[in-house]
């Protein structure tokens, strides 16, 4: 057993090793004693480094809330043909808001617009992803040829050029533009409405609308005659020459009431009277509605003829308030 004596003597320096401990003390106490820390200097560096750890995790949990959000929100694009790019925010075979899609001359692609339908873009378009109204979901071409197919309710889908809005009143359609301006819409399904500055152009199924560098042009049937459409094509901008209007009065049949309705407020003095006097021709205008009204473009009374078409309130087209401002 440990003899307790003894080793309270070893520990006590009374002991046979108190010698030793002596000579070890003496040799620590000439070794040099180290430099005291400058706690001033430390101190702050302490308390800032956790603000800097706690700044950075922060920083990196904000661009990880960004990316999912990114992510959740971008649309499926499928290639159809060829080699599409994608620009811009764009990733992983998807596009979100930012970001845009392009197809060369042997391209294809489809677009899905998430919850709405899909957009197939032909070759030689370029096509973004851009902010949108509200609830919107809204497009960009800025050349090239789309084909949308959606089921949204009335101006949920929109797409802009540079010539004239889109706005998607639950449809299929067609829509070009080249580089210059220049295009075509043509609705197979549904109704669109083309805005541009202070012009409305309601385009139902079974019609199409030019688009111009000034914006979009009248509404045709696509069963207009060619003889129609030859002299009708005279009064989109920026050329009207009056004589040109015999001929589009003569040639315009009763499908062709929709053209001559978006003529009203583009011709004025005796044209317009003329105009007016045509469609009454071609279908039964509303008898309580004095055609005073319709020459004076008073927006209830243009409502009532379009009413009249067939194409149901004019209200369902409508982006906006009436603005009487109609005219090129």
């Amino acid at each position: 057993m440990p003899d307790p004596e003894k080793d309270d003597a070893l520990f006590s320096g009374r002991g046979m090793l108190s010698e030793d401990l002596a000579r070890l003390e003496a040799s620590l106490s000439k070794l040099p004693v180290p430099p005291e820390p400058d706690w001033g200097r430390v101190e702050p560096r302490q308390r800032r480094a956790p603000v800097l750890v706690y700044a950075a995790a922060a920083a990196l949990a904000i661009v990880a809330l960004a990316g999912l959000g990114l992510a959740r929100d971008a649309w499926r694009v499928e290639t159809l043909a060829g080699s599409p790019s994608l620009r811009g925010l764009a990733f992983a075979g998807r596009v979100a808001l930012g970001g845009g899609i392009a197809t060369d001359e042997r391209s294809r692609a489809r677009l899905e617009v998430k919850g709405l339908g899909e957009v197939e873009l032909e070759p030689g378009s370029v096509l973004r992803r851009v902010r949108g109204r509200g609830g919107e979901r809204r497009l960009a071409l800025e050349r090239g040829t789309i084909r949308a197919s959606v089921i949204a309710r009335r101006r949920e889908f929109v797409v802009e050029t540079r010539s004239g809005v889109a706005t998607d009143l639950g449809c299929a359609y067609t829509l070009n533009v080249e580089p210059d301006g220049h295009g075509r819409l043509e609705v197979t399904s549904g109704r669109v409405t083309l805005t541009h500055a202070a012009l409305e152009s309601f385009v139902p199924a079974g019609a199409w609308c030019p688009l111009l560098p000034g914006g979009p042009g009248v509404p045709r049937s696509v069963y207009a005659s060619d003889a129609f459409l030859a002299a009708l094509a005279a009064y989109d901008p920026p050329e009207r020459p009056a004589a040109s209007l015999d001929m589009v009065l003569a040639t315009a049949e009763g499908s062709d009431a929709l053209t001559l309705w978006h003529l009203l407020p583009r011709v004025g003095g005796d044209d317009r009277a003329r105009v007016a006097a045509r469609i009454a021709e071609l279908i039964a205008v509303p008898a309580d509605v004095p055609r005073e009204r319709v020459l004076a473009l008073e927006p209830s009374a243009l409502d009532a003829w379009w009413a009249a078409i067939g194409m149901g309130e004019a209200s369902e087209w409508r982006a906006g308030p009436f603005r009487k401002a109609l005219r090129w």
